[in-house]
């Protein structure tokens, strides 16, 4: 397919370098930031531009990997009549865009993803569209790069979108509490490296309640009283630990009745 991104950030890098390297060529790369453009374009061999009104009308597919923010903004003064649009985004509706085009989609990866990274996981895609034609194309592109392909609703892929953000953005939050923690403490986070890796490693065979471990499960106060004491100088771990405490204990108390 024929494709033009509208964006230049780390989502616009994945799918441009994914969707290059399955055989697909960017027409061109539309961003409000022209150094941010001409990066990205240089390196998919895509026309660059920083204008809308420069827009490239022969494309089979238009991807509006852009900030939560600017979707409404486009949605004002985008117009591209019955050519295919999509947007990238995980907490955004697909009415969002409901004035850009007739044919509309949502391709939302389910990943955390950098452009500095370069060798990319099998991503797994939230795809909609507006109407089956759309739903088709989009199901086919998808298919082009990447195996994990899932038809969602937007309420659905809200859903997922709360879900990866407790999976990914508040559990690296807690590594890096516990980093910033151990380097004020004088302590090595290296050590910790093993523990970490295996907290992921075993989700693979076993579900996260099933192997749930530590002070909080087994309702142990007095070691919890000993933590707390060594968290007054550390006021964010301070009202973070008694709250997660108590939801580990709460939540396994609950499953325990299941």
């Amino acid at each position: 397919m024929d494709i033009v991104i509208i964006g230049a950030g780390n989502v616009a890098h994945c799918f441009g370098h994914l969707m290059k390297l399955h055989g697909h060529q960017i027409r061109q790369v539309i961003s409000r930031n022209p150094q941010n453009a001409e990066e990205l374009a240089e390196l998919l061999h895509a026309r660059a531009t920083t204008d809308l009104l420069d827009i490239d009308l022969e494309a089979d597919v238009y991807l509006l990997a852009v900030s939560d923010s600017y979707i409404p903004v486009l949605n004002d003064e985008l117009r591209l009549g019955r050519r295919m649009v999509a947007h990238t985004a995980g907490a955004v509706p697909l009415s969002a865009i409901n004035k850009v085009s007739i044919n509309t989609g949502v391709m939302y990866p389910l990943q955390s993803i950098r452009k500095e990274i370069k060798n990319y996981p099998d991503i797994p895609l939230m795809l909609e569209g507006n109407n089956d034609e759309v739903t088709k194309r989009l199901q086919a592109l998808g298919q082009s790069i990447s195996s994990n392909i899932n038809l969602v609703s937007s309420e659905e892929r809200l859903k997922y979108h709360l879900s990866a953000v407790f999976c990914n953005n508040f559990t690296n939050h807690l590594m890096a509490l516990a980093k910033d923690y151990c380097e004020t403490e004088g302590l090595d986070f290296n050590v910790l490296h093993p523990i970490i890796k295996e907290t992921f490693t075993r989700l693979e065979k076993y579900s996260p309640e099933q192997v749930q471990t530590g002070p909080a499960i087994r309702n142990d106060q007095r070691t919890m009283a000993m933590h707390m004491d060594l968290l007054t100088k550390h006021p964010i771990m301070e009202i973070i630990y008694p709250v997660l405490s108590e939801s580990i204990y709460q939540f396994q108390q609950l499953h325990k009745k299941d």
